[in-house]
C-alpha cells in the first residue's frame, strides 16, 4: 500500500473513531450539544502525536466491540443490515420505526438497548486509552473536530501519521 493511500486510510479511520466517541458520550460533557465547539487549530505536535497514537488505541478497542454489537443484534433476531436501516429510519424520521412490524420493533428496541449497554461499558476503556497517551479527553476533542474542520490541522496530522510510520517502519522486526 502506498504511503499517502495508508495515511488516509489512517486518517479517516481515526475521524470515524471520533465520531463514534461522541456517539459514545465519552466527549467532554461540559460542552452543549447544540453548540459547535470554538475551532482550535495551534496544538502542540507531542499533542498530535498522542492524538494519533490514542486514536490507534481507540480504534483497536472499537473493533472488538463491533463483533459483540453484531452479535446482540443478531441475538434478537435482526441482521445487523436491517438493524441499521431500522437506526437509520429512526433518526430520519419522526415516525421513526413505527411502519415496521411489532414484532420487529421489539427486536430492534432490545437490540438497541444490549447495544446502548456495550458502549456504556467501555467507554471508560476509551477514555482510559486516551488519558495513557497523555492526552485530555477535552484536547482529543477539539483535535478531532479541527481534524474535520481545518486543513491545516488536517496537514499537520497526515504529518504526524507519516513521521510515526516511517519510525514504525525503520525499527528492527523482531
Amino acid at each position: 500500500m502506498n504511503k499517502n493511500k495508508f495515511i488516509m486510510q489512517k486518517l479517516k479511520v481515526m475521524l470515524l473513531a471520533g465520531m463514534m466517541m461522541v456517539g459514545l458520550g465519552t466527549m467532554a460533557q461540559e460542552l452543549d450539544p447544540m453548540q459547535e465547539p470554538e475551532l482550535k487549530e495551534d496544538f502542540k505536535k507531542d499533542e498530535l502525536i498522542s492524538f494519533v497514537k490514542a486514536s490507534s488505541k481507540v480504534e483497536a478497542i472499537q473493533m472488538g466491540v463491533r463483533e459483540s454489537m453484531a452479535d446482540a443484534v443478531k441475538e434478537e433476531g435482526l441482521t445487523v443490515e436491517k438493524f441499521n436501516t431500522m437506526a437509520q429510519a429512526q433518526e430520519n424520521s419522526e415516525e421513526g420505526i413505527q411502519n415496521e412490524s411489532a414484532e420487529d420493533q421489539k427486536m430492534f428496541n432490545n437490540a438497541f438497548e444490549k447495544i446502548m449497554k456495550i458502549q456504556d461499558e467501555i467507554g471508560g476503556d476509551i477514555q482510559e486509552a486516551i488519558k495513557e497517551e497523555g492526552i485530555e479527553i477535552q484536547t482529543f476533542e477539539q483535535i478531532m473536530h479541527a481534524y474535520q474542520n481545518s486543513e491545516k490541522v488536517k496537514g499537520e496530522l497526515d504529518g504526524v501519521v507519516l513521521e510515526l510510520q516511517q519510525e514504525q517502519s525503520a525499527q528492527p522486526q523482531p
